[in-house]
Parts: C-alpha cells; structure tokens; sequence
C-alpha cells in the first residue's frame, strides 16, 4: 500500500505556562563512550504485511542530518534514584549525581523527517498509528551481586529499571517564550517517589544478576578514556504495551496527538548507611581504592549534546527528549515551571536522547474497534522448546501472518496462515532452529498486529 504524503498540520493549542529561559548546562560534567553495536534503527524495517508505515523513528537521526548535525558530540550519562550516588573523579574530586530518569516524546509529524533517508514516514494529522516498540542505548555496570542479609548470610541484590508509557492529553505541550520560541513537550514526576506520574502503563524491569534477559552489564573500559571513565554502549528493546496509540479524528482535528516514554533506575544497594556513602563510578587507578570502600551498581544512557553555536529550532513540532535533575525533583516549588522533567532543547548546550519508537499506521481517521482486529491471548509454553503455540482472535475477516523477531529487529521465522474468518484461532510454531533468548512474536491481520515476547529456553 502506498505511503501517505505529508499534508499540513492543523493548528494546535498550546498548553498552559511558558518558559522564560533556557537552563545553562554548559559546565555539566560528561562521560566519554568508548565503543558501540551495530545500530539497527535508522533503516531497520520490520516489514510487517500490509501496513502504511512500519518503521523506526529516530529524532537523534534527524538532529544528524540537520545543520546542527556536525555539532553534536556523544557522552554517556546516569540515573540516580536519590541524587547522593557519589562519583569519585580520577583527581579526587568528589560530586554526586544529577539526572534521575529520562526520556522521549515523539512527533512523528515533524518537518525534519523528510531530512532522513525515509521521508515517507513523516505522518500527517489524518494518520492514525500505535507505538509497538522502543529501544534505547545504555550501560548497566554490576559492581555488586550480593550483600549481607544481617543475618550473618548473603541476600542477592536486584536493581530495578521503571519503563513508563504516555500517550494524547499525558503529554503537555508549552513553548519558551524567547526566541528562537522552540515547542516543549513535557510529562510530570512524581516527587515523592520519585517516578513518573500521569502515565498510561508502566513495566518494572528487575535485574537480578548480570544475566537477566533484558539488560547486559556492561563492564568499564580501562583503555585511554581512564579507569572507570569510558563504557561500551549497548541497545535495549521493548516490546511496547497495547493500548499506546493515536486515533486521528477523520477531519484530521487531534491534537493530543505524541506518544513517550520515560525510564527511571533504582540500586538495590543503599546509597547511604549511617554516614557512609556508596560509591557509582570510581575514575582512579582501582589500585588506589581503599580497602573496604562500598560500590554499587549505576546505569547510564547515551545522548549527544549540541557543541556548537548553531541552535536546534524546532518551532513548529513537538520532538523532546526528556531529563529529570533533582534541582527540579527535588524542588518543592516548581523552578522556572518545571514539573520534574525539562526539555532537551530547553538547555543552552542542547541535550538528544539516543531512543527510538517503532510506530506502525492503522489507518486513516479509523476507529479504536477497528484498529484492534487482531490480538494474541497467550502464547504457551512460554518459555519454550521446540514449539510454541500462539493463539489468537481475529475480529474480522483477513490474511494472517505470524513472524518471529530477533531483539535487534530481524524477522527470523514467519508463517502465512492465509484467510481466515472473525473468530479464535492456534497456530504451532516451530522454533527449534531458534537460539536461547527472548523474541518477538507478531501477528498480523490486515492492517493491523499484535506483538508479544517470547521466551526461547537452553
């Protein structure tokens, strides 16, 4: 089917405070990332039948081909849970965390996506799509396994990441009120916990060793960044939850019309016991540690900040990346209007999240019944051996297809289960060419899919 071409946008209304003033971040410390994975994103199609638009969205992406691309540079930050994480720099120095979650709101209307290699993807007001996957880059270092139960034992330390999903009116917009009068998207944490709040669903990700099926740790790189001073950099992916999604009004009026979401880390260690204080990133020769120093495990993202002279102006469309510093989370009065979160280009050196948002479009002007024609119930066993069986229902008539995807977005098995009629259905999947690990499995029926993980066992 062909792609839709870009029609205007309406006009939309903007949302209550203004915001004098960027956030001068230009003296903020940064950390180098030594070495990457493949990146899969940019151009990864999945491919799945029949649909409008099915690709990945990347506003770094788009930032790159812009002219402030050859002024970003790429550092790798983390998140905290209570800001008193201490870091010890390779000349002593001692300071303590700042960012406490991050994020991503996308627009998938925005102009700069006709910069990128897949100018069709830009969507108009007229699109109806769902958001079925994220991804974004990340270190999770694991100086930590276990710690003293108080009962002369050992208890297993598990650390925590919290995924948040927003959708429509979760998401405010506002704009800065000095040139160059760039459009912000925001969403609110809670202070009091700590985490996001007004959200749509969030997954609690809980790593409870090194090997945990979703996030890798990530060990330092000694090499010349400096002890504990330089991290390769891998990809996390998620399938998203159902129900994140824009249904545009037919006469193409939505305007609550992004999706987002946030993610947030929690140690299972405590930061601070009595006076002592754990330890994040230790930036010296680990020779110089004293003995019986307290570690903990930390967890880091990927973004590019803008070095130069040249501003990202972004008037018209609302592509945010999200960042939550305890000056804001902790604040009892909101600075500046700040509701815990800040813009990315609300900074005076701009901040871009590396994350990407796999949308797919259901249709034009389409209602919510009928963007949900296909839904899997279960997939069983799972984990599972050799075979698995899908099952699912179909509400209207359509040609089904079930595919399999690896974490980084290849179809690696898909079956054509022809016509079918409205009605409940199982299908045997047979995976024993399959490694261990975990999958996606997807099943499309006419305009529209259904993706849930799967569990591949040894």
């Amino acid at each position: 089917m062909k792609k839709l071409i870009l029609t205007a946008l309406a006009a939309l209304t903007m949302g209550t405070a203004a915001f004098a003033q960027k956030i001068d971040n230009s003296k903020d410390p940064r950390y180098n990332s030594a070495g990457d994975v493949t990146n899969p994103y940019h151009k990864k199609d999945l491919n799945k039948a029949g649909e409008i638009v099915s690709d990945w969205y990347s506003v770094l992406g788009m930032v790159e081909k812009s002219p402030v691309g050859p002024n970003l540079t790429t550092f790798v930050n983390f998140l905290v849970w209570d800001s008193l994480g201490k870091y010890i720099e390779d000349d002593g120095t001692i300071r303590y965390g700042g960012w406490q979650s991050t994020g991503h709101v996308l627009d998938p209307h925005d102009d700069a996506i006709q910069l990128t290699d897949l100018p069709g993807n830009q969507l108009s007001r007229f699109n109806s799509y769902k958001l079925d996957t994220i991804a974004f880059r990340y270190l999770y270092v694991r100086n930590v396994d276990s710690i003293p139960d108080g009962l002369g034992g050992k208890k297993n330390v598990v650390d925590t990441v919290f995924i948040a999903y927003f959708k429509g009116n979760q998401i405010s917009k506002r704009q800065l009120s000095l040139p160059p009068n760039d459009k912000l998207a925001l969403v609110e944490m809670n202070k009091n916990t700590r985490l996001p709040q007004g959200y749509f669903k969030m997954d609690t990700i809980l790593l409870a060793s090194a090997v945990n099926g979703f996030l890798d740790t990530t060990r330092v790189i000694n090499n010349n960044g400096g002890f504990e001073n330089s991290w390769g950099i891998k990809l996390a992916q998620f399938p998203a939850p159902a129900g994140v999604q824009i249904t545009a009004s037919s006469n193409g009026s939505t305007s609550d019309n992004l999706v987002a979401f946030t993610y947030t880390f929690k140690s299972g260690i405590h930061t601070v016991i009595g006076t002592d204080t754990a330890v994040m990133i230790y930036a010296k020769d680990p020779s110089t540690m004293p003995s019986g120093m307290r570690r903990t495990n930390y967890f880091g993202c990927r973004f590019a900040q803008n070095a130069g002279t040249t501003n990202w102006d972004n008037p018209k469309f609302f592509n945010t990346s999200l960042f939550a510093l305890k000056k804001e989370t902790y604040a009892p009065v909101e600075p500046n209007g700040w509701k815990g979160y800040v813009s990315g280009n609300a900074f005076t050196s701009e901040l871009f999240l590396e994350s990407y948002f796999h949308l797919t479009t259901f249709g034009i002007g389409v209602g919510v019944e009928e963007a949900e024609n296909v839904k899997i119930t279960s997939i069983f066993p799972n984990p599972a051996k050799n075979i698995a069986g899908v099952a699912f229902t179909v509400k209207a008539a359509s040609k089904v297809k079930v595919a399999v995807y690896n974490m980084v977005g290849q179809e690696v098995k898909s079956s054509d289960f022809g016509s079918v009629t409205s009605g409940s259905y199982e299908l045997p999947l047979e995976i024993s060419s399959l490694k261990a690990g975990i999958y996606l499995v997807s099943v499309t029926a006419g305009n529209t899919t259904h993706t849930q993980k799967l569990v591949v066992a040894d």
